[in-house]
């Protein structure tokens, strides 16, 4: 991770940090914020919206998520520590708001910016993107939740694309079991992909009151005859966790879970 880009996310979540303590003081304690800083680090490089495992390559990433009442916004960096100059260098930033439509559904729309940095802070593929998700707790035990997301929407380096994901969590005791199913394609190309993924998430490791690690495993096959080049058939990926709650007194209000991607 190169120093502007880690002096760029410092700024972001020491920005996020006033704006969550400003909001406080306004409204009084009553109202606590969540603010969520996660890192991670990967054994293979891949994308959790689209479903491609793209390289072997261990990298690291970092996202920082604040949440006040049903609104919030976050950042995300991924950095592929063997290249430099892989896909799996990039950024995202959104803002995101959650209606809560039932006492089991909830609709979380976003809007945000995809950074490509490649080569530089902002690649020619870099570009805006609208997402939708859809998440319906059943149980305590199974929770289902479907995400579209649409890119490439304003600068068109690249064609408008789709990624849609459906994933299904079950919880058996204190693991974790998502299962996946991704479907891409690409909206003025033929090509279509379909990928599905097994992943078991280990019960956290608690470390302080606020900070807390934890380990998944996960497989990936595509389903589809095509996919996209240079992405593997088949593929693994075992990453390990660490949340930081940066919350007032450690209280999450529903903020999306970004670590469990």
């Amino acid at each position: 991770m190169s120093v502007r880009h880690l002096l760029f996310l410092c700024c972001m979540a020491v920005g996020f940090k006033s704006i969550a303590q400003e909001s406080v003081s306004r409204v009084g304690k009553q109202q606590p914020y969540s603010l969520l800083l996660t890192t991670k680090l990967h054994s293979t490089g891949h994308s959790p919206y689209s479903g491609f495992y793209l390289n072997h390559h261990v990298n690291a990433e970092i996202g920082l998520v604040y949440k006040y009442k049903q609104a919030g916004a976050f950042i995300n960096k991924a950095v592929d520590i063997a290249n430099v100059h892989s896909d799996i260098n990039f950024s995202t930033v959104g803002v995101f708001r959650t209606f809560k439509l039932s006492e089991s559904l909830k609709l979380t729309p976003y809007m945000g910016y995809f950074f490509k940095q490649s080569h530089s802070f902002m690649d020619d593929k870099s570009d805006m993107w609208v997402c939708s998700v859809v998440s319906l707790a059943i149980n305590r035990w199974l929770a289902l939740e479907n995400t579209t997301l649409v890119g490439n929407l304003i600068r068109h380096h690249s064609q408008p694309s789709l990624a849609n994901r459906m994933n299904a969590a079950i919880l058996i005791g204190k693991f974790k079991i998502d299962v996946y199913a991704w479907y891409t394609h690409s909206l003025k190309r033929a090509p279509h992909f379909v990928s599905t993924s097994l992943a078991i998430t280990s019960p956290d490791w608690v470390i302080t009151k606020a900070i807390s690690a934890r380990v998944q495993v996960a497989v990936m096959q595509h389903v589809s005859n095509e996919k996209p080049n240079g992405c593997m058939h088949r593929g693994g990926l075992i990453s390990l966790i660490v949340p930081f709650d940066l919350s007032m007194n450690n209280v999450d209000t529903d903020s999306p879970d970004v670590s469990k991607n």
